[in-house]
């Protein structure tokens, strides 16, 4: 009954924050998304930023020698966005390949190998964050000029997408979608900047370092000394959580007590990995000037989410049969629940929601090891990754979320027997062939790799664990990088030349072929004339089109990878174990 009183106020509190930062996203690309609200009355005061903002921005657009009144369509978007990240991305790479001689490393620690810079390349440049490594290996230059700036561009990048799709759907017989450099500089400067820094000081407030050094020797109470690896940890760590990024800077991630230090801290943190890409769906209804059909999607998603986190936590709070054992009369005490690979900090119920928050969003952050949850326990973070991640990633959630509305919106047409049509745009062939094609991306970057894996030699050894649970870590290694969450079931040996140029391949499809496919039905969508509603037009602000949507999401989304799931956590869950 404790849990269950814990959780409604922390969803409480997540609720306000949803609802501040959508407004003020919405505020922020009110005249990129050509807005048909305005700001509530008590929040008026955001338009005071408006001055000392503009001023920044305009300084690095005359820097730039940017023009940031030029709009582009969908093709100029596309172009900036991929010519973009490719500049970011060969960046990275060179950094993590050759940090041995660039400045700040005091610790002389070697570069990567080709296959390894190129996996961590790939993984920060699309918002992932897989780590087939500890982070204790990176250089401070490495960690601020690689990790931290691709974590704030790549995150630039999903938020700058959210209004140029909005666009596409607002815009009448017009093409343009924006200017996308002007949405990222905007999105960095009003939002990703100063919110990271208000994390960043509570962080360091909890007891989170924030220091350019490499490492500290302490003498420790069994008067021996040790060395503690330390950093910009906080600075990190907010836009890690902020930017639904995800990659620790310490190989145990937020389990680490410099990255995640208290209870209060775990609780923040996992308010903001939820509340950011939820919000820019809030933000998404009030550009249409419909809020309620904003709360109405993310309603939609989190009854899914409340299931996903009940299977987890029960599965949690029972004992776990692989360490149910008694030996000279001793066994482990199991009273509390499943507390394998669990900070006793956090226990079995906090680590389920943020197991299960975490792979509902794209962030891939963990405070718990995923591979020691019970079988049951696990199918809550591969059933939100099954979904692509329910709320996916700060503004390409938006653009994930409006790939199933299409879907629905077509299914709901053919149900009352008339055309399709989507806030006044009439929802036509191509736009649905897309949205399908997008929908069945993710299983084919899923299975194709995973059965590849599984019959190589060089995918199979690296399995450590037999039977399904081995099955289950392959399984969830490609569901992790396809669905550009990066979060780890660990137990894979998965630094190796196959997985890290296999999912380095996996996460870069997986990032720009949705957004290019979404890019192409904004582009369709904004070519078209908008139609007045009619008695008979779908209504998407009530409850049937909430059914609907959960029920699309659920068929579509999650029962595609019920066969590979019957062989992994499902079978270890039905054999007992």
């Amino acid at each position: 009954m404790l849990i269950v009183f814990g959780l409604v106020i922390f969803f409480i509190l997540l609720a306000v924050l949803v609802y501040i930062f959508g407004e003020y996203i919405a505020w922020i690309y009110k005249d990129e998304a050509r807005s048909k609200s305005n700001l509530p009355n008590w929040l008026r005061w955001f338009e005071k930023l408006d001055k000392p903002f503009s001023k920044i921005e305009k300084t690095i657009y005359r820097f730039l020698n940017l023009d940031e009144e030029k709009e582009m369509n969908w093709k100029n978007y596309l172009f900036s966005i991929l010519i973009f990240n490719f500049f970011l991305f060969s960046l990275l790479i060179l950094i993590f390949k050759f940090q041995n001689i660039l400045p700040f490393n005091p610790l002389d620690l070697k570069g990567m190998s080709w296959d390894q810079a190129f996996h961590t390349a790939s993984t920060f440049v699309t918002n992932t964050n897989q780590q087939h490594y500890g982070g204790e290996i990176l250089s401070t230059f490495s960690q601020v000029f690689g990790v931290g700036l691709a974590m704030f561009l790549s995150a630039a990048t999903g938020l700058a997408l959210a209004p140029a799709f909005t666009r596409g759907i607002q815009n009448e017989e017009n093409e343009k979608l924006g200017n996308f450099y002007k949405n990222v500089i905007k999105g960095s400067i009003r939002f990703l900047f100063p919110v990271s820094f208000i994390i960043g000081l509570f962080l360091i407030s909890q007891g989170a370092p924030q220091w350019f050094g490499g490492e500290i020797i302490v003498n420790t109470i069994e008067g021996i000394k040790q060395t503690i690896r330390i950093g910009p940890v906080a600075g990190i760590e907010a836009i890690k959580i902020l930017g639904t990024n995800g990659g620790g800077f310490f190989a145990a991630n937020a389990a680490h007590p410099f990255e995640n230090p208290t209870i209060l801290s775990n609780i923040i943190l996992n308010l903001v990995l939820l509340a950011s890409p939820m919000a820019v769906i809030y933000a998404f209804g009030v550009w249409l000037g419909k809020r309620k059909h904003g709360v109405i999607l993310i309603s939609a998603l989190f009854v899914i989410f409340l299931g996903l986190l009940s299977v987890s936590i029960i599965g949690e709070l029972q004992t776990n049969p692989a360490i149910n054992v008694s030996e000279n009369g001793l066994s482990v005490n199991q009273q509390v629940g499943n507390m394998e690979g669990k900070e006793t900090r956090f226990g079995p119920a906090l680590s389920s929601l943020w197991a299960v928050s975490t792979t509902s969003t794209t962030n891939g952050a963990v405070n718990s090891m995923h591979n020691s949850f019970t079988a049951m326990g696990s199918l809550g973070p591969f059933l939100a990754m099954s979904m692509n991640c329910l709320f996916n990633g700060i503004g390409v959630g938006l653009l994930n979320l409006m790939t199933y509305i299409i879907i629905c919106v077509f299914i709901a047409g053919l149900m009352i027997g008339r055309a399709p049509q989507y806030i006044g745009k009439q929802i036509e062939w191509q736009e649905v062939k897309i949205a399908a094609l997008i929908i069945l991306l993710l299983p084919v970057l899923v299975l194709i790799p995973t059965s590849l894996a599984v019959i190589t030699e060089a995918g199979t050894s690296a399995i450590n664990n037999p039977g399904f649970r081995g099955f289950a870590e392959v399984l969830y290694e490609m569901f992790s990088a396809a669905a550009n969450n990066g979060s780890g079931f660990e137990g894979l040996m998965d630094n190796s030349v196959f997985y890290n140029s296999l999912n380095g391949i996996i996460i870069l499809l997986g990032r720009y072929l949705p957004i290019f496919g979404q890019l192409l039905i904004a582009g369709y969508l904004a070519n078209k004339k908008i139609r007045p509603e009619t008695e008979g037009t779908l209504k998407v602000e009530n409850l049937s089109f909430l059914v609907l949507f959960i029920g699309v999401m659920i068929i579509i989304g999650g029962l595609i990878f019920m066969p590979a799931l019957a062989v992994g956590p499902i079978a270890e869950m039905l054999g007992g174990m």
